[in-house]
């Protein structure tokens, strides 16, 4: 009798518990969601390159001058890498002020913000922001 009971403990201990099925399951599940949905953007995304979009979100007065503070938005499905930003102030046909600035990185579909200091206020002229270029990372 004596080896009869061992042998029932051995059994009951190698039944594996029904939370741990049902863990097991949800683990294969979310893995294989994961690896399908990597290999649906691999088949079917196209790459594009950085398409970048600035608006201004507000002029204020700064220390020696004027800031303008503005968004930046990579609808592409590039990172934008060392991206040089340029900002003029214009009267007509004639440039009044220059002011660059370089964000790190504008990563694929993604917002970033940065600024802009002029001395001159930026109120009484027309405005330009615009991308320079950037570098692949």
């Amino acid at each position: 009798m004596a080896e009869k009971t061992a042998d029932d403990k051995s059994r009951k201990q190698k039944k594996t518990p029904v939370v741990e099925w049902i863990f097991a399951a949800a683990g294969l599940i979310l893995v294989a969601a994961a690896i399908g949905t990597t290999f649906y953007r691999a088949v079917t995304e196209t790459v594009s390159p950085p398409i970048l979009e600035i608006s201004v979100d507000k002029i204020e007065p700064a220390t020696n001058g004027y800031l303008i503070e503005f968004r930046i938005t990579n609808t592409g499905n590039q990172t934008a890498a060392g991206l040089t930003i340029e900002g003029t102030l214009k009267k007509g046909q004639e440039t009044e002020e220059m002011s660059t600035t370089t964000l790190t990185y504008a990563p694929a579909n993604s917002v970033r913000q940065g600024g802009l200091f002029f001395t001159k206020n930026p109120n009484e002229f027309e405005l330009q922001i615009r991308p320079l270029g950037y570098e692949k990372p």
